[in-house]
C-alpha cells in the first residue's frame, strides 16, 4: 500500500482542495511571529490540515505569501495560490512532503481495521463460535482497506477525507473496546479516539448521535449480562463524562489548548466578545452555515442539479466500489439475513450493531444532502463494512461447516485477488476507478464526474503527452487549481473552472464549428457541469477522443476545412452567430479579435479575407473610416448584431513609430496622434503588436509643468488576447478636462502591465511617449 501510493502520487498534480488546506494548515503552525496567520477559514477543523503542514515547518525553501495584502484576509483562496504557484516554491517538492502524512494515516486506516476485525472474531470464538479465525478476518479486511482504489485514491491527497475514515474507523474500534470490557482506561482511549476524530472534519459531528446510541446499548447489554451484581454508576461515570471529556481535552489539545474570542457571532444569540476554548474550532464550524448556502452544481447519468438528488450516493456507491467488495458486502448481510430469519443471532447483536448502525446512520443522512461532489464522502463508511466483511468472512457471525467453510474460504480468496488485481491495474489512476457496471473507467464520465474522475490530477501528464507529440499550442478546457503555465503548456484558454484561463469577453470557441487544432478538455467541463451551457462542448462530447490521459483529460484533433479569414468582433462574441451566418466564413479556420467599437479597433495586416461582426451599437465616428463598411451591404443580419465582409488593405509602410517593450512584448507607438479638445480632450492613437501578446493597459496622462499628474485616461478597450504580431490598434481616449485650471499641460501616453503596474519602457528607457501640449482656457 505504501509503495503504491507513493510511486503513483508522484505523477499526480495539485487536485483541487489541496492547495487550500495545505496553506491554512502550514500558516497556522508557523504562527504570527514567523509569517503566518491563524484567522484563515476553510470549512473544516485544524487537525488534517496541521498534520498534512507538519514537515514543512521547519523547511527554509517552502515561503508563505505573508506580505501579500490578501494575507491578511480569512478567504483561503488567493493566498493559497499565491503559495503554491506564483512566489517560486517547488510544487513537487511541497506536495510530496505534504502528501506522506496521509498516507501514513491510511496505513493507520488498514492497521486498525484488520486489528478490529480479529479482535472482534477473537471474541465470538471465546464465547462459543469455536470454528471463527481471527487471522483470516484481519487479513480479510486488512486487504480490503488496502487495495481498495478510492481508498488509495484519496491516502495519496492533502484533502480531509482519507483522514475522516481513518478516525472513524479509530474512533469506532476503540469504543467498541471500551463497550466490550468497561475500563478507565479503555474509556480514555476511546475518548481520544472520539476527540481526534472530532478535529479532521465537521461531518465527524454526524457519528455523534450513532456512538451515543452504541452506549446507551452497551449500557443496557451490561446490565443485562451482570444481572444487577456489579454496581452499573461506575460505567455510566465513564461513558457520560470521562468519554466525552477527554474527547473535548483531545480537541482542545490539537489546537493548542487555544483560547480567545469568536469572530462571527452565534446564532440567534449574536456577537461572543468574552473568550472561550476552541474559538477557531468554532468560527470555522459557524462558517460552514455560509458554505453551504451556496448552491453547488452537480452531474449524475446525464443529469444536472444546483440541489442534488437523494439517489446520489446510492448510485456512486454501486459504480464506484469493486464488484468484488459489492459481492462481498451482499454475501455478508445475506449471512446476517439469515441469522435473523433463524433467530440465531444471540449475544452477537451488539457486535452486529456497533459495525453497521454507524455506517448506515452516516449514509442515511448523506441521502439528505445537496452536496453532491463525489464518493469520498461516503469513505468514513468503510472501515465499518470492511470489518463487517472481515468478521464474517472469519466465521464469527456464520457457523458454516464442512465442504461450504471451504468454498467461502475459496470465494472469498478469489474475491480479493480480483480486487488485488483491479486495484494494480487501475495504477496510478485511483481517483478515476469504475466498476464494470458503468464498463469500467473509461465510461465513468457518463456517469460522474468532478472528484469521482476528475480533480485536476493529469495536468502534468497531459505536458508529458503534449511534448512527446510537439503539440504546442493546444486549446485546453480544464478542471482543477494546479496552473498550465507552471507545467510548461502552450495553450490557449477554453471555457474552464475556475474560470481563469480565458478572458470571459474574450471567447474563442464556438461551439457548432470548433477551429483547428488539438482540444485537451477535463471530463468535468467536457460535461459541462459548471457552465450555463452545458452543452458547450457537446461537439466533442458525442465524438470519440483521439486519447484520454488519466481518464480525466480528453484529446481530439479538429481538423481544418477552408481558406483562412480574420473575424473582426465588435462587441459580439463569435459563440453568439447562429451557425447558418457562421457558415458564409466558408471555413473554420478563424483567427478572432475582439474590441469595442465605440472606442477601439483592431486591425489586421490585411493579408488574408476579413470579416467583421458589429452589435447594433454606433461606432466612434473617428473609428468608423478604418472598418471599411460605409456604403458596404451586410452578408448577414442577425439578432443584435450585423456581418459584413470587408477588404481591409495592407499597412502602408512607415508605421514603425516608437518601439516600447516588457519582456518578450513589443509593441510601437504608430505615429502622431490625433487631438479634439472641449469639455474633454479627444485623444486617437495607432499602435502595432510586434512581439508576443501579453496583459496591457494604455495610459494617456495630462502633466502641468512640474510633471504632477492633473487628468488621465487608463484603460484597454480590446482584448489583448486577440491582437496578433502585425495587427494594429487604433483606440480613442477621452480624458476629462473640466476639473483642470486653464494653463499649458503636457500629453504622455504609454503602456503598463495591469497586474503589477510595471510600464513598458522603450530602447532608451523612457517610459512614456510625448504627445504634445494642449492649453486649457
Amino acid at each position: 500500500m505504501f509503495a503504491l501510493s507513493v510511486s503513483s502520487m508522484k505523477g499526480d498534480a495539485p487536485t483541487f482542495d489541496e492547495q487550500g488546506f495545505l496553506v491554512r494548515g502550514l500558516a497556522y503552525l508557523r504562527g504570527e511571529a514567523n509569517g503566518g496567520n491563524r484567522h484563515m477559514r476553510v470549512g473544516h477543523p485544524l487537525g488534517l490540515n496541521a498534520l498534512n503542514a507538519a514537515l514543512l515547518v521547519n523547511d527554509p525553501t517552502v515561503r508563505l505569501p505573508s506580505d501579500d495584502p490578501s494575507w491578511q484576509a480569512t478567504s483561503f483562496h488567493r493566498p493559497a495560490e499565491l503559495f503554491l504557484w506564483e512566489i517560486g516554491n517547488d510544487v513537487a517538492h511541497v506536495m510530496f512532503l505534504a502528501r506522506l502524512p496521509t498516507i501514513w494515516l491510511g496505513l493507520l486506516l488498514a492497521a486498525v481495521g484488520g486489528r478490529w476485525a480479529a479482535e472482534m472474531t477473537r471474541q465470538r470464538r471465546n464465547e462459543g463460535m469455536g470454528r471463527a479465525s481471527p487471522a483470516v478476518a484481519g487479513i480479510v479486511t486488512l486487504l480490503l482497506l488496502a487495495f481498495d482504489p478510492n481508498i488509495m485514491a484519496h491516502t495519496r491527497l492533502v484533502t480531509t477525507d482519507l483522514g475522516l475514515a481513518a478516525a472513524a474507523g479509530l474512533a469506532g474500534f476503540t469504543l467498541w473496546r471500551f463497550m466490550r470490557w468497561p475500563g478507565w482506561g479503555r474509556a480514555a482511549v476511546a475518548g481520544v479516539g472520539l476527540g481526534l476524530l472530532l478535529n479532521t472534519k465537521f461531518t465527524a459531528l454526524l457519528f455523534l448521535p450513532f456512538f451515543a446510541v452504541l452506549l446507551v446499548l452497551a449500557f443496557i447489554r451490561y446490565r443485562r449480562e451482570t444481572r444487577a451484581h456489579r454496581p452499573l454508576w461506575p460505567i455510566l461515570v465513564m461513558g457520560v463524562v470521562a468519554y466525552p471529556l477527554i474527547a473535548l481535552l483531545t480537541l482542545w489539545a490539537g489546537h493548542g489548548f487555544q483560547v480567545g474570542p469568536l469572530d462571527a457571532p452565534l446564532p440567534v444569540i449574536g456577537p461572543v466578545n468574552a473568550a472561550l476554548p476552541l474559538a477557531h474550532y468554532l468560527d470555522q464550524l459557524l462558517d460552514i452555515g455560509n458554505r453551504l448556502a451556496v448552491s453547488t452544481p452537480s452531474f449524475l447519468l446525464g443529469q444536472y442539479s444546483d440541489s442534488g438528488w437523494w439517489f446520489y450516493f446510492p448510485v456512486a456507491f454501486l459504480l464506484k466500489t469493486p464488484l468484488p467488495v459489492l459481492i462481498l458486502l451482499g454475501g455478508s448481510l445475506a449471512c446476517l439475513v439469515l441469522l435473523l430469519v433463524r433467530r440465531e443471532m444471540g449475544p452477537m447483536w451488539f457486535d452486529v450493531v456497533a459495525l453497521l448502525l454507524p455506517p448506515a446512520g452516516f449514509f442515511a443522512i448523506a441521502l439528505t444532502t445537496s452536496v453532491n461532489l463525489g464518493y469520498r464522502h461516503l469513505l468514513p463508511i468503510l472501515p465499518f463494512l470492511y470489518v463487517f466483511i472481515g468478521v464474517v468472512a472469519g466465521g464469527a457471525f456464520c457457523a458454516i461447516a464442512g465442504r461450504f467453510q471451504l468454498w467461502r474460504v475459496r470465494l472469498s480468496g478469489a474475491l480479493l485477488a480480483w480486487l488485488v488485481i483491479a486495484s494494480i491495474w487501475i495504477y496510478p489512476h485511483y481517483l478515476a476507478f469504475f466498476n464494470l457496471l458503468i464498463g469500467g473507467p473509461d465510461n465513468g464520465w457518463r456517469a460522474l464526474v468532478d472528484s469521482n474522475l476528475d480533480w485536476g490530477q493529469d495536468l502534468a501528464r497531459l505536458t508529458d503527452w503534449l511534448a512527446a507529440r510537439e503539440i504546442d499550442p493546444v486549446w485546453l478546457s480544464y478542471f482543477g487549481e494546479a496552473r498550465p503555465d507552471y507545467y510548461g503548456i502552450g495553450y490557449r484558454g477554453l471555457d474552464s473552472f475556475p474560470p481563469r484561463l480565458m478572458n470571459p469577453l474574450a471567447r474563442p470557441f464556438y461551439p457548432h464549428d470548433p477551429a483547428p487544432g488539438w482540444y485537451a478538455i477535463s471530463a468535468t467541463t467536457l460535461q459541462g457541469v459548471h457552465f450555463a451551457d452545458h452543452d458547450l462542448f457537446a461537439f466533442f462530447r458525442a465524438r470519440p477522443p483521439a486519447a484520454k490521459i488519466g481518464y480525466s483529460v480528453f484529446l481530439y484533433e479538429q481538423p481544418a476545412h477552408g481558406e483562412p479569414v480574420d473575424l473582426l468582433l465588435g462587441n459580439i462574441q463569435v459563440d453568439e452567430i447562429v451557425p447558418q451566418d457562421f457558415a458564409l466564413l466558408g471555413t473554420n479556420d478563424v483567427t478572432l479579435r475582439w474590441f469595442d467599437p465605440q472606442s477601439a479597433v483592431i486591425l489586421p495586416d490585411g493579408a488574408r479575407d476579413s470579416w467583421l461582426a458589429l452589435d447594433n451599437q454606433p461606432v466612434h465616428p473617428l473609428l468608423l473610416p478604418y472598418l471599411g463598411v460605409e456604403g458596404q451591404t451586410p452578408a448577414a443580419v442577425g439578432e443584435g448584431y450585423t456581418l459584413f465582409s470587408v477588404n481591409l488593405p495592407p499597412f502602408a509602410p512607415g508605421e514603425e513609430g516608437i518601439a516600447l517593450r516588457l519582456d518578450d512584448g513589443e509593441i510601437r507607438f504608430a505615429g502622431a496622434p490625433t487631438f479634439e479638445q472641449h469639455d474633454a480632450l479627444t485623444v486617437v492613437t495607432a499602435w502595432r503588436q510586434v512581439g508576443n501578446p501579453r496583459p496591457l493597459q494604455i495610459f494617456v496622462h495630462v502633466l502641468d509643468e512640474s510633471g504632477a499628474l492633473v487628468a488621465q485616461w487608463d484603460g484597454l478597450d480590446a482584448a489583448w488576447e486577440g491582437w496578433r504580431p502585425g495587427d494594429r490598434l487604433i483606440h480613442v481616449h477621452e480624458v476629462a478636462l473640466m476639473d483642470v485650471a486653464p494653463g499649458d499641460y503636457r500629453v504622455v501616453t504609454g503602456l503598463y502591465d495591469p497586474e503589477n503596474l510595471e510600464r513598458w519602457r522603450s530602447a532608451s528607457g523612457a517610459d512614456a511617449i510625448e504627445l504634445g501640449t494642449i492649453t486649457v482656457p
